[in-house]
């Protein structure tokens, strides 16, 4: 059974609704007279959720590009939820449409969306004055609790040199016109986003001695607009985008065909889990175990928040022994001459025999000046500047030393 309202009041239009339950209609006609003697606003007939969506990108483009992960993520709202009226959706709706997702997407892609769309939301109710419920906010304690939301897992998978000579040899002989023999090393080399690589353009390339190449657009969240000059190598003229003959703002490689195509090759190798975003973060890497500090790491990635780095920073155990063995010198208050011992070096000999450029002067318990030690390759630890009374002797012993007596 359905119910009418109807409210009349002298100097306004009649306005009429149906309901399900008398109840909802006594209530809306009390509201409805209560808003047109004091003058109030009165809602309009609720709008779809696709028309919101499409009405809060069409907004936001005028302030600032959407990205095609928003776009994306609000488009498959609109396929399953398009059809509804904002006022007449649940919190329970949100959880279906979580359910359903989560058979294909992680925790952190899911809480994503339930972001973008409770920002769609709430721009409908502050800027467009609609009568929207806040169904995010009612829903989401359901799906942190059972796990359908979280955190992002921060990867540190590295493709191995058997993978990375596993793909050069299948796309050795390949005659797809997109280069990916030549893009792999390059990707690993500039340590670049995709969508950077597939805008190069012909005239964005300067060849000599230290080539540099123009990325358009570099990702920046302060930024619209963000072309910055960067390195580059030999192989840049291969991978622009643009043909030499007809230059032009289409891409005949697409970040999409270069994703896929990678993904097939990692399917029939039988390589899991190695995205091809894995090669930006594998370059990362490399850059650190080269002993490029984070700000020129920073400037190669184009990271504004060195946090960022952190979870691109993966380095190997071989990388962080030295290459050369380092000399552990004991220092003693007095005028004695100090030995000296090479950790994991079977050829200890004395300061004599194996430098020739230490001059030290200890005055009151202190040193005061050292030269490195440049003969043999050996180098001084940092540590010794900081502590020089507690040193290595000849026979491994680790000793204490005071001002004046021995402990």
């Amino acid at each position: 059974m359905k119910w009418r309202a109807m409210v009349r009041l002298k100097g306004h239009p009649t306005k009429t609704s149906t309901f399900h339950g008398r109840k909802t209609a006594e209530d809306w006609a009390r509201d409805t007279e209560d808003a047109l003697r004091s003058g109030k606003t009165l809602p309009g007939p609720s709008p779809t959720l696709s028309a919101v969506i499409d009405r809060y990108i069409k907004g936001l483009q005028t302030f600032k590009p959407v990205s095609d992960t928003r776009l994306g993520n609000l488009t498959r709202r609109k396929e399953s939820l398009g059809d509804r009226k904002v006022a007449s959706l649940t919190g329970q709706d949100v959880l279906d449409h979580a359910a359903k997702r989560c058979e294909v997407i992680g925790p952190a892609t899911m809480q994503i969306e339930l972001g973008y769309l409770a920002e769609t939301l709430k721009a409908a109710r502050t800027f467009w004055v609609m009568t929207i419920p806040d169904i995010v906010a009612a829903a989401r304690p359901t799906p942190v609790r059972t796990g359908m939301i979280g955190d992002p897992y921060e990867r540190d998978r590295r493709p191995t040199a058997e993978e990375l000579k596993s793909l050069e040899a299948f796309y050795r002989y390949n005659l797809a016109r997109t280069p990916m023999r030549d893009l792999i090393p390059f990707v690993i080399d500039s340590a670049m986003r995709l969508s950077e690589i597939t805008s190069i353009r012909w005239e964005d390339y300067r060849p000599g001695n230290k080539p540099l190449v123009l990325i358009r657009s570099r990702k920046d969240p302060k930024k619209n607009i963000n072309h910055q000059w960067v390195r580059s190598w030999d192989l840049a003229p291969r991978l622009s985008i643009a043909s030499r003959r007809r230059v032009s703002a289409s891409s005949p490689h697409k970040p999409d065909t270069i994703g896929s195509s990678f993904r097939r090759a990692c399917l029939r190798l039988e390589i899991a889990d190695l995205p091809f975003h894995d090669l930006r973060h594998e370059g990362t890497s490399r850059l650190f175990e080269a002993n490029y500090d984070i700000r020129r790491v920073a400037i190669v990635t184009s990271h504004r928040d060195w946090k960022l780095l952190k979870r691109y920073t993966n380095l190997k155990s071989a990388s962080l022994h030295p290459e050369k063995p380092v000399a552990l010198i004991q220092f003693y208050p007095s005028k004695k001459r100090p030995d000296i011992s090479v950790a994991q070096s079977p050829h200890a000999c004395s300061l004599h025999e194996r430098t020739t450029g230490l001059a030290r002067s200890v005055r009151g318990g202190r040193l005061e000046r050292m030269k490195e030690v440049h003969d043999g390759g050996i180098s001084l630890p940092p540590a010794l500047f900081l502590f020089p009374t507690i040193v290595l002797c000849r026979t491994h012993q680790l000793r204490s030393f005071g001002q004046r007596r021995t402990v």
